[in-house]
């Protein structure tokens, strides 16, 4: 629409008195009319042209008589003062970029700016110039420089900056805490590591605190990729309506992320000439590698492009292939991709839980993964560099897994169930067990320092449970020994240590001399342990391994267990447990944690949420497995028992206990007296210990491997995945060469290269 027709369609006196207006009045018509080319209709013009006069109004009470008096700062003060109205925000920031494009204001720093301002722009030419960051990661350096010089109060006493302590910088990072994440905190971290390392180099600090700063831990591999079932996917393909110019633009957008796998940033960046309709390929600029991807387009994604090119793009000089269905006509940004993800889901009305547009790049993974198709050809239409990337797509696909897991052990007859109080006769063996505490506060001469230094170490996002245990028992033997802590102190301290084994007394050894190295940094005269001091660490107990056939054995006796009044189900809860922690390898801790809503009966899964190293992974049961647990939970509503969501899994069965499961303490002596039942003993007389279960299932897997005839190579991934591993390198911890394991070795070898040793070696 051009300026006549438009304004032909204002009453004359509503335009005559836009024009009258002393400061905007001469460009009315042109800014009309940047508007219209703009996309905006001629009732949002309207409405943006009646929020020109109150801008007018507040500046003419400003002192601004002519539009030569009119600055950028104006216009920014004037959105700032109506940024919360509607009516008047928007036409505020469309008449500034106006202005601007005409060059009628110039952008300009602020008159009097302020220290803080001063700051983050001497910070971002110093990333821009030296360190060579882009513009969108010096942004973001400056919005979270901003926290740290506002907690400074900066403004007021700028020469605060110059008398920073590491207390300071740890009150701050607990303030931080929060308010971030784990993975958040990382960033502020970095940030105020990058700016003191700034001021240290620059002379402004005489202190390196930039070395001094903890940061939080994370793992990789923390949580699982999010995916959706290709059906439900498709489902919500098919709800989009397609009747309205924006019904096909979503449709076509959301159609190349699911069935390309692309990210947002890539979708919105694809232009008209990126389509080679001839070749038939669709060319993908990735902004995360710097490089470029070509990729086959089908005659299905071509048909769906053409037909949103022909009745839903609208006309406009832009080469970008997505554009704003709302004024003003631009490009798309790539958080509009996730509005646009959210906005359909909530229309098709399906039960999808939306978790960002990566949703439907990890759909794709495991629909190609399902499909039959390799890692190298995963990774190539994602457009990754290295295999390790594609390889996390690898732990949601939960049917190459299932071989892993071992089914139930068959076979075996129940044993004479021995006394409650066989434990108590057992050969003693060296015992991990401390002092007991008398309290559970710090009342040491280190109390202060101590409990700072525990609150900083949490704030960044720690457990803690067992380092804070052992500093408490510290603590106490601070409070009943009543000297300094020296070295005479010391060896005392690792004196009454003597009962645990040496890894373990140099692990609480190195928790004392960590806290004692951090008071040090303010208490010079600190006296702290040499490491020379501390035992060295013992080998690590071998494992015993549990065969299948003693592992059926103790199913079996636990069928002779007593059943309790207030646990009606106590046999069948103690075999489900140890069935779970020799099938699926999972930790004992792991398996208290289990709720009934982690086990999916349809898909014969079981999730682990928030385990070692904050991993979530995946663990699909055997058909048998899943047979036995599908048994044991249709029991309760039998004993008029309800199982709730999060109610435990492996439940105690107490009443009054609903959200109670079993002990550790319990399934420790259950184990004990049935492995004395059964007569599992080790070279010392003793039964193996529960996490041997899962040293047992990784020996065990690998032995079924031979057994079929697969390549161990090909297995050792999948079962460190199974286990939770990052590496396989973990996994080789608790493989062991067993007999069995062996004898089916030396028969595959012998049978893969007997004929090389017939005759002497002849050929």
């Amino acid at each position: 629409m051009d300026t006549t027709s438009f304004l032909e369609q204002i009453r004359p006196r509503a335009y005559a008195r836009y024009q009258a207006l002393p400061l905007f009045g001469a460009v009315i018509a042109d800014f009309s009319a940047w508007l219209s080319a703009r996309g905006y209709r001629t009732k949002t013009i309207k409405s943006q042209l009646k929020g020109v006069r109150y801008v007018e109004r507040w500046l003419r009470r400003k002192g601004r008589r002519r539009l030569s008096d009119v600055t950028d700062a104006d216009v920014r003060m004037a959105h700032h003062r109506f940024r919360t109205d509607s009516n008047v925000g928007g036409p505020i920031r469309s008449l500034g970029q106006f202005l601007r494009e005409r060059g009628l204001i110039v952008a300009t720093p602020p008159t009097n700016p302020s220290f803080i301002w001063s700051e983050r722009e001497r910070f971002g030419q110093y990333l821009r110039a030296v360190r060579g960051f882009a513009e969108s990661s010096i942004l973001h350096h400056q919005r979270l420089l901003a926290g740290w010089l506002s907690f400074r109060e900066a403004d007021k006493y700028p020469a605060k900056l110059n008398e920073i302590t590491a207390d300071t910088i740890e009150a701050y990072l607990r303030l931080s805490a929060k308010t971030n994440n784990r993975f958040s905190l990382q960033h502020v971290v970095a940030n105020l590591r990058a700016y003191l390392r700034w001021q240290h180099a620059e002379g402004r600090l005489l202190r390196p605190l930039h070395e001094e700063i903890d940061a939080p831990r994370c793992y990789r591999l923390e949580k699982l990729p999010r995916a959706l079932p290709w059906k439900l996917l498709m489902a919500l393909l098919r709800s989009i309506e397609r009747s309205a110019p924006r019904g096909h633009r979503d449709f076509a957008l959301l159609y190349l992320a699911a069935y390309y796998g692309l990210r947002s940033h890539e979708l919105v960046a694809i232009k008209l000439e990126d389509i080679d309709w001839r070749a038939a390929t669709l060319r993908i600029h990735q902004r995360k590698t710097k490089q470029s991807l070509l990729l086959p387009l089908t005659d299905e994604a071509g048909a769906i492009l053409a037909r949103y090119l022909r009745e839903a793009r609208p006309a406009s000089s832009r080469r970008e292939l997505f554009l704003r269905a709302r004024a003003p006509m631009g490009a798309l940004q790539p958080t509009a991709v996730h509005d646009i993800l959210d906005a359909r889901i909530r229309r098709s009305g399906l039960s999808i839980r939306m978790t960002g547009t990566h949703l439907l790049r990890h759909s794709f993974a495991l629909h190609l993964l399902r499909q039959g198709a390799s890692t190298k050809q995963i990774g190539d239409a994602l457009g990754h560099r290295d295999l390790e990337s594609t390889c996390v797509y690898l732990r949601l696909d939960t049917e190459d897994f299932r071989e892993v897991g071992l089914p139930v052990p068959t076979r075996g007859r129940a044993s004479r169930l021995v006394p409650f109080t066989w434990a108590e006769q057992l050969p003693r063996v060296i015992t991990t067990r401390l002092s007991a505490m008398r309290r559970n506060d710090f009342r040491g001469p280190f109390a202060s320092a101590l409990e700072h230094y525990v609150a900083v170490r949490q704030a960044l996002g720690r457990g803690w449970r067992v380092e804070v245990r052992c500093l408490r028992q510290w603590d106490d033997f601070l409070v009943r020994d009543r000297a300094p802590f020296a070295l005479a102190a010391f060896e005392r301290w690792n004196g009454e240590l003597g009962g645990l084994c040496a890894t373990v007394r140099r692990n609480r050894l190195r928790i004392v001399r960590n806290f004692l190295l951090f008071h040090r940094r303010d208490h010079p005269r600190t006296w702290v342990p040499d490491l020379s001091l501390l035992p060295k660490k013992g080998p690590y107990r071998q494992a015993h391994v549990v065969l299948p056939v003693d592992i059926a054995r103790i199913l079996a006796t636990t069928e002779r267990l007593p059943v309790l009044n207030c646990s009606p189900l106590r046999p069948q809860i103690m075999r489900i447990a140890f069935l779970l922690l020799y099938c699926c390898g999972l930790r004992l801790g792991e398996l208290l944690r289990l709720r009934v809503c982690h086990y999916d009966a349809r898909e014969r899964l079981l999730r682990i949420d928030e385990t070692k190293f904050h991993k979530s992974r995946l663990v699909p049961l055997h058909r048998s497995v899943a047979r036995e647990l599908d048994g044991f939970l249709a029991q309760w509503p039998k004993i008029n028992r309800r199982l709730e969501p999060d109610q435990p899994l492996v439940w105690s069965g107490r009443t009054g206990h609903s959200g109670h499961g079993i002990t550790a303490t319990g399934i420790r002596h259950c184990w004990l007296r049935l492995c004395g039942s059964a007569g599992i003993l080790d070279h010392r007389g003793r039964p193996p210990h529960v996490h041997d279960l899962r040293h047992s299932m990784a020996v065990g897997a690998l032995h079924r491997c031979y057994q079929r005839g697969r390549d161990p190579n090909a297995l050792l991934p999948k079962l460190a995945t199974y286990l939770g591993h990052v590496s396989p390198i973990s996994t080789h911890h608790y493989l062991q060469l067993t007999p069995e394991l062996r004898r089916v070795t030396l028969q595959r070898f012998h049978a893969a290269c007997g004929q090389l040793f017939k005759n002497g070696g002849a050929a």
